[in-house]
């Protein structure tokens, strides 16, 4: 698919550009003022806010726009291996140089996170129009930015930085309403338990529902959005950047983190890689090379699962916990936000019970019971049974197998840790204790909770007497 960037009708003066202009196949991506077909919105604590931005951020943030636009166009399943797509990009940008030097990051950073190809041409642009300027400004003092998706992982990073005497500038995108209001509901109970130390910027993302567009953008073809966190840490570096704050935190488990396939067709990009050590480092690599931001960002989770996270979790975090989102779906069908088959929703359901907070009623389906009840169908029991054979398989492995699924999505340093995380770490212990934990930790649970007939179905072992026990 060829992609351009809008930057006027006489924004750039290369040839090319004025060719792609005229090419009816691209995709032209259009953020400008009256007449853009994409919606580009922050807003701080629900108002419109002022985000200052110079010529490079501006290039950042369009670049991560039109990535995650682009990445909406092209529909996988009609790619030759039913994945893998290519992207041509004409992006003119003030500095072409700059850019061109750093591309080879760019280019691995997002290849780890979508399996795709991207080639890009960066031709020389002149001076874009002002956004819309907002009363509203960013909050001055702030010390540290966090990444806050309205999931528990973000929830428990947040308040562990509010907790050391931070002041915190969240920063959410807005996917969906659930996720947005979710977003808002927990920053404003964070601002309750820590006054004057939480400011929660949103940005929203989205095709433009202007009835005349200047250009018309395709339907949306693909929701896998593998490389919305290229998004997600690129609002993150530009609100950084505006408000002078040179560390960014990013709070993941660090099971999704190394995320390792649960069956052999799920290789590779099938996979998520959100916050893989391999994306974080390339993205810092590109955004160090291209002059963008050079402060740090790191996952204070990254040798933990979800349980190991909610077995210390502070009592004043249960009512928040309960509203945090984590579900790969949101359930729209009932009242219930989760629905309780996908592997997030299974990752959640077991990480609450260390903490008591594990409730059926919270999620549509109730996978320990439904299996074999005609409740769940196939499509809907195909997560379960494989996280089941998953959690058994590294149950028993060997060191040397665990440290290979620590790997499945490419071999880095253990010295990561020093970088994007923690701490240093001089060999994988971290990750494969980590992964050993769990698993025995999901296969004793799995069979305390499970109906015979479930266990029988999804190959659990089964005990005596056994009877599903979630509250």
């Amino acid at each position: 698919m060829r992609v351009l960037r809008f930057v006027g009708r006489r924004g750039c003066s290369a040839q090319s550009y004025s060719e792609a202009l005229g090419d009816k196949d691209a995709a032209v991506v259009d953020t400008l003022p009256g007449g853009a077909n994409v919606t580009l919105m922050f807003r701080r604590d629900g108002k419109a806010v002022h985000i200052p931005l110079t010529a490079e951020r501006r290039d950042l943030l369009d670049l991560a726009v039109s990535v995650y636009i682009a990445d909406e166009l092209e529909d996988r399943a009609a790619s030759p291996d039913g994945w893998t797509r290519s992207f041509d990009v004409l992006y003119p940008v003030k500095d072409p140089n700059a850019w061109a030097g750093a591309e080879s990051h760019l280019q691995r950073a997002l290849s780890i996170l979508s399996g795709d190809e991207w080639t890009f041409e960066w031709p020389a642009r002149t001076a874009l129009p002002k956004r819309p300027e907002h009363r509203v400004r960013l909050p001055r003092g702030f010390d540290v930015v966090c990444l806050f998706s309205g999931g528990i992982d973000s929830l428990l990073g947040a308040y562990g930085l509010l907790k050391q005497g931070r002041k915190v500038i969240l920063v959410g995108h807005q996917a969906d309403g659930i996720t947005a209001s979710t977003q808002k509901d927990l920053a404003a109970e964070l601002r309750r338990m820590f006054p004057d130390s939480v400011s929660l910027i949103q940005c929203r993302v989205a095709h433009s529902l202007a009835a005349t567009p200047r250009f018309s953008l395709p339907e949306k073809k693909e929701i896998t959005h593998r490389v919305r966190s290229f998004l997600f840490l690129g609002l993150a570096v530009v609100v950084a950047a505006a408000a002078r704050i040179n560390e960014i935190f990013l709070a993941e488990n660090g099971l999704i983190a190394l995320n390792p396939p649960l069956q052999t067709s799920r290789m590779g990009s099938l996979t998520t890689r959100t916050a893989h050590p391999l994306f974080l480092t390339r993205f810092l690599d590109f955004v160090a090379k291209a002059g963008l931001y050079g402060g740090t960002l790191r996952n204070p989770f990254l040798y933990e699962s979800k349980t190991d996270m909610l077995r210390k979790l502070p009592a004043d975090l249960h009512p928040l916990a309960l509203h945090s989102i984590s579900c790969a779906r949101t359930w729209t069908r009932t009242t219930k936000r989760h629905c309780g088959y996908c592997v997030p929703c299974l990752y959640r359901r077991v990480a609450m019970m260390e903490a008591s907070l594990d409730r059926t009623k919270d999620y549509a389906f109730d996978v320990f019971r439904d299996v074999g009840t005609g409740k769940l169908s196939a499509h809907r029991q195909a997560d379960f049974r494989a996280l089941v054979q998953f959690a058994k398989r590294v149950s028993e492995a060997s060191e040397d197998e665990l440290e290979m699924l620590v790997f499945s999505h490419g071999v880095f340093s253990p010295a990561v840790g020093a970088r994007i995380g923690p701490g240093s770490a001089t060999d994988l212990s971290p990750w494969t204790a980590m992964l050993k934990r769990w698993a025995e930790d999901f296969v004793a649970k799995a069979m305390s909770l499970a109906t015979r007939e479930t266990a029988h179905i999804v190959g659990l072992p089964t005990r005596k007497g056994t009877k599903a026990g979630a509250v």
